[in-house]
């Protein structure tokens, strides 16, 4: 009997990978978060911290799976725009917009180094989230 029910636990268990694939929002808000590290051109030691952190915490990402979904969302969402990411959530409640963009902010600053495409990056998920500038400057407040 242990037998089948290990041949079915690892029938059922899925991959992060497959996870993510499953889940647009959860793909989405990855992706955006993927798009602001990489957006500078170059991944720094913290922004790869709070990433692992985000996929451990907020995700139930193991660390050891963080490359093979960062593998997967470079290879398949390139087609995908920051702004067609974003407007999966434009229809939630304003408290999960906000944590969205206030995580994608908090991933801008990881590096310390606020670069003109990170900024242009949170501006273009702001105005998809329905948020104007003083709205944004009220979410990086609270940060």
């Amino acid at each position: 009997m242990r037998i089948l029910e290990s041949i079915k636990s690892l029938l059922t268990n899925k991959s992060s990978v497959q996870v993510v694939a499953d889940d647009p929002h959860l793909a989405s808000e990855i992706m955006l978060l993927v798009r602001m590290m990489f957006i500078d051109g170059e991944l720094k030691g913290p922004e790869l911290d709070l990433f692992k952190q985000y996929c451990k915490t907020m995700f139930g990402i193991p660390e050891e799976d963080v490359p093979e979904v960062i593998k997967f969302l470079s290879d398949y969402g390139y087609e995908t725009s920051g702004e067609q990411a974003a407007a999966v959530f434009a229809e939630m409640p304003g408290e999960r917009k906000s944590q969205v963009l206030g995580n994608l902010i908090t991933m801008a600053r990881a590096d310390n180094v606020l670069h003109e495409k990170e900024v242009d990056l949170i501006a273009r998920v702001s105005r998809v989230l329905g948020y104007t500038p003083e709205q944004v400057n009220q979410i990086v407040a609270r940060l």
